[in-house]
């Protein structure tokens, strides 16, 4: 390149003195290259064959570019011979002792022909510099790091939830509704959104609280109902969030043993026996359980309801996943056949968005009266914009919608989960679930499930230890949460879950 541009200097400068030679009494039209050497790079001179690349523009009657062809040979010193630009124009060939331009020019022709080299030289000083600002660019970013693929989470991904009907049902919230939608409310809930519950569940609006999310519901039910030193009974494993809300109250947790038809009733019959344990509630989480998948067999809410009149205690019926039914037959729920001792809390959470934040209660009358209470007392009232939406999206028939689309990818997800474990993983050992979020895995005794979730994290997949959902044991079991990720994502998360297994097995 710099070889190049000194020739091209050089022929440049002959031409000025071969116009100057043509009639030296008049002034050329334009004056030429100034003669005051500038200091020159080392591979010009040996390239240009000792001619000068002079760091300036070329000075001219006319506007032109600055910085000229020499100040781009100098630039380019130490940009260690890039190559020329892809389209760049050439620039005039060397001849072999004679000028280019040919031996009897007229004058007119040599000046055409100046203006075509100082052209050249622009254009080439231009694309040059443009070369070299690229060259001097940063290095782009790296390519982001694969995506981690999260079971650790139990919440629908976006592609199967309804965002053009909850858009649709917000617009019909605030036209049909503006003043109760936007008002502080009560603290037993949107009204609306309050007697499609009733209706949904065949109770009278009395016996519903609608609150800011079914953790609120239990949140609200524990503190009105178990008070320090009382006796509670959970399934385990259960929820976490639910054993850290009762160890904050100071209950007594009493986990019994759960079965893939639900809690042990028999084990809780023992437990109960003698009267030495006498519980206040009793948490279950009938469908699809939070964290197992198991669900509460017809003839087991039968024998926990006896057991419930018998020792007088609550049943609290935790069930938000109850809609989401894919394989089998669905339940009756407890509530419909204990009104009078089964308080029932769910969520639309999992069927129309996590983000509403909208869960309820139902139970008796008082009970409600006295947790409505409690709820002015902290918030004054729930959200009424997002219970509207709620209302709206229920009323129209979008939810019907919606979870059939919910339905249809939770199935095939939790399939797809199930087939990728039986040939990657097949030490696993776990029950296909009928319905819900979440699979409970057990690994051969004496694996560290706290360190396969280390090594899998390395390899960009999260997961959930079982021994976060126990008082203590379960070191070798873990909660998968399928509904966030699609099939593709679960067959190379599961591919890489068993690569961190069985780099633990090697060592």
């Amino acid at each position: 390149i710099l070889g190049t541009l000194g020739e091209l200097e050089r022929k440049l400068a002959e031409l000025e003195r071969t116009i100057a030679s043509i009639d030296r009494s008049a002034p050329v039209s334009e004056p030429a290259l100034e003669e005051e050497p500038a200091p020159a790079a080392p591979a010009a001179e040996a390239n240009a064959g000792g001619s000068r690349v002079v760091d300036e523009a070329v000075t001219a009657s006319a506007p032109r570019a600055a910085g000229g062809a020499a100040a781009a040979a100098t630039a380019g010193a130490g940009a260690g011979g890039a190559a020329l630009p892809a389209g760049a124009p050439p620039a005039p060939a060397p001849s072999a002792g004679r000028s280019p331009i040919g031996e009897h020019a007229e004058p007119e022709e040599l000046l055409r022909f100046r203006d075509r080299l100082e052209l050249t030289a622009r254009e080439l000083t231009n694309d040059y510099n443009a070369l070299l600002a690229r060259l001097n660019e940063p290095p782009p970013a790296a390519a982001p790091a694969t995506a981690t693929i999260s079971f650790a989470r139990g919440a629908p991904s976006l592609d199967i939830i309804d965002v053009e009907g909850l858009r649709d049902a917000a617009v019909r919230a605030l036209e049909s509704d503006p003043s109760g939608a936007t008002a502080y409310g009560t603290s037993v809930g949107y009204p609306r959104l309050r007697s499609w519950i009733a209706d949904r569940h065949g109770v009278d609006p009395e016996r519903v609280l609608v609150t800011n999310g079914s953790m609120q519901a239990d949140a609200f039910l524990f503190e009105h109902l178990v008070h320090p030193g009382e006796d509670v009974v959970v399934e385990r494993p259960t929820y976490d969030r639910t054993l850290l809300s009762l160890r904050e109250r100071g209950a007594r947790i009493h986990a019994i043993n759960l079965e893939e038809d639900g809690i042990d009733t028999r084990a809780l019959a023992r437990l109960l026996g003698g009267g030495r344990v006498l519980p206040r509630l009793a948490h279950i989480i009938p469908n699809f359980q939070n964290p197992a998948g198991y669900t509460l067999s017809l003839a087991k809410r039968e024998q926990l309801l006896a057991l419930a009149a018998e020792h007088q205690f609550v049943v609290f019926e935790d069930d938000p996943y109850v809609a989401l039914r894919f394989r089998g037959e669905s339940l009756p729920t407890m509530l419909s056949m204990d009104p009078e001792r089964v308080v029932y809390a769910s969520s639309f959470s999992k069927t129309v968005c996590p983000g509403v934040r909208v869960g309820y209660l139902v139970g008796p009358a008082a009970l409600i009266e006295a947790i409505s209470n409690l709820a002015r007392d902290t918030y004054i009232s729930p959200s009424m914009i997002s219970q509207a939406i709620v209302y709206e999206f229920c009323a129209s028939g979008a939810i019907e919608r919606s979870i059939e689309t919910v339905r249809a990818a939770l199935q095939e997800r939790a399939e797809t989960l199930s087939y990728a474990l039986r040939r990657e993983l097949p030490e696993a050992r776990f029950h296909a679930p009928e319905g819900g979020y979440f699979m409970w895995v057990t690994l051969p005794h004496g694996t560290d499930v706290r360190a396969l979730a280390h090594a899998a994290s390395e390899l960009g997949v999260s997961v959930v230890n079982g021994s976060d959902f126990l008082l203590e044991g379960g070191e070798n079991t873990m909660r998968l949460a399928y509904a966030g990720v699609t099939p593709k994502q679960i067959d190379e998360g599961v591919v890489r879950l068993a690569a961190a297994y069985r780099s633990l097995q090697r060592l």
